[in-house]
């Protein structure tokens, strides 16, 4: 029971071969989709060197994936991904329920800043006006200077507003399972992280997304959601990586609702050059930092960010609790690229 449940699936020694071009190329020997409106790189497609089609995977399901002690688990966010979910490999001693925590959030973890033209954020043409770029910023953005930016051809250079958008932006409580109860039921935790680029165009033509690099000791996994038990991994993600979900017999951790909501305010600053010294003016038409009208003829090189929290949610958790027999949850199911 205490052994890893990390295995190589069974076609990993065929890594190496060359890629069947009676369907669309994939796989290693491959030449890359051509960069453009992906700012990272297209996540690997499944296949198994017979077909681009494999039952049970989809390309959407991609994750980053890290496995090993809960303790030295690392955060999502320092890797450019969004936490996704954590699962649990190694039950030790299963005699209790981990304890659920609430905590509020500081962070408005913002996944981009999208350049509209054609539109304002002051009427109804703001919903219609099309994207033309967008500055990527970095997961939980704490809002110091960004002028990478995405653009969608051509590249903009009469930018009339911009509207930044991002994971959970409007939650002001997370529910976590205590750290000292998940180290002393499992000996390891998988972590699992997630995030790609919403206005790539080059990945969504080999039917793949376009995801951050993987940081050391990641790797990139498939999730398995077929009906039958899995048999073997593809050949495009060979490393098999199998955890539990939860402690059975227990209630589900989660926030009961917020006694006090938090009052946050962004600051958005757009500027004409990429080094953030050169501001232009812009109105904050909704007054919480989320759509920003520009001057005619703008084209913003960089942005930034204030954030300025006046109180913190009051968080209250519920679950944790035992409510039937003890036991390793059920197993989830991943295929893996070999890590980072």
């Amino acid at each position: 029971m205490g052994a890893a449940l990390l295995a190589l699936g069974a076609g990993a020694a065929l890594l190496g071969a060359s890629c069947d071009l009676s369907f669309r190329c994939r796989g290693p020997g491959c030449p890359e989709p051509s960069t453009g409106t992906c700012p990272w790189h297209c996540a690997e497609t499944v296949w198994d060197g017979t077909s681009s089609s494999v039952e049970g995977f989809s390309n959407a399901d991609v994750f980053a994936v890290w496995v090993g002690s809960p303790r030295e688990a690392p955060d999502c966010e320092s890797s450019n991904y969004f936490h996704a979910r954590d699962y649990y490999q190694e039950p030790k001693s299963i005699d209790r329920c981990p304890r659920c925590i609430a905590e509020p959030r500081t962070e408005e973890l913002y996944e981009s800043v999208a350049l509209r033209t054609g539109g304002h954020c002051g009427d109804d043409t703001y919903a219609d006006a099309p994207v033309v770029g967008a500055f990527v910023v970095p997961a939980g953005w704490d809002g110091s200077c960004v002028s990478q930016r995405s653009d969608v051809f051509p590249a903009p250079e009469n930018v009339d507003f911009a509207m930044a958008s991002g994971e959970s932006a409007a939650w002001d409580c997370r529910a976590s399972l205590s750290l000292e109860d998940v180290d002393a039921l499992w000996g390891k935790v998988v972590r699992t992280c997630r995030r790609f680029w919403h206005l790539d165009q080059d990945c969504e033509d080999i039917d793949a997304l376009c995801i951050p690099e993987m940081a050391p000791g990641f790797r990139e996994c498939l999730e398995y959601r077929g009906d039958d038990e899995l048999q073997a991994c593809p050949r495009s993600h060979p490393e098999l990586v199998q955890a539990h979900i939860d402690v059975s017999g227990c209630t589900r951790c989660e926030t009961n609702g917020i006694s006090a909501s938090a009052e946050r305010k962004w600051m958005i600053t757009f500027y004409a050059d990429e080094q953030c010294t050169q501001p232009m003016p812009s109105i904050d038409t909704w007054g919480d930092g989320r759509c920003i009208d520009l001057p005619p003829g703008a084209s913003p090189r960089s942005v930034s960010a204030t954030l300025t929290v006046e109180s913190l949610a009051e968080c209250v958790s519920r679950g944790g609790e035992q409510e039937g027999e003890l036991g390793p949850g059920d197993l989830v199911s991943f295929c893996c690229r070999p890590p980072a």
